[in-house]
């Protein structure tokens, strides 16, 4: 998000609530629209760059930033709808550990620990 800001301070906004997104039909594009639209590509260009080829193959086929940006976003858990389920699994786990008959309250400990970790 630095990086975007740096580049320039509106764009990250404009990438977030998507008025970067160019219409289809370019015949009716005035000069101030043809700027938006050179700015989506700068901005696609800018998230690109940034992305390691995982984050990149699951964003190459978007056509603007901001179909870019949502993908991104549910991909790193950053819905709220995601959030809650991660959350409603993890306490429902929380919620149903046990100590096994056979471990000690180390092995127990250890258990534990690696599983909120996955």
């Amino acid at each position: 998000m630095l990086f975007i800001k740096a580049i320039n301070l509106a764009l990250l906004d404009a990438i977030i609530d998507g008025s970067l997104v160019p219409s289809r039909n370019r015949l009716k594009w005035t000069s101030e629209y043809m700027k938006l639209a050179q700015l989506n590509v700068k901005a696609i260009h800018i998230l690109y760059c940034a992305l390691v080829l995982d984050e990149y193959s699951r964003v190459f086929s978007c056509s603007n930033t901001k179909d870019i940006w949502d993908k991104l976003e549910v991909a790193h858990e950053r819905t709220s709808q995601v959030k809650k389920s991660k959350i409603g699994i993890l306490t429902l786990n929380y919620n149903n550990f046990k100590m096994k008959p056979d471990e000690d309250t180390k092995k127990m400990s250890d258990r534990f620990t690696y599983s909120s970790m996955n």
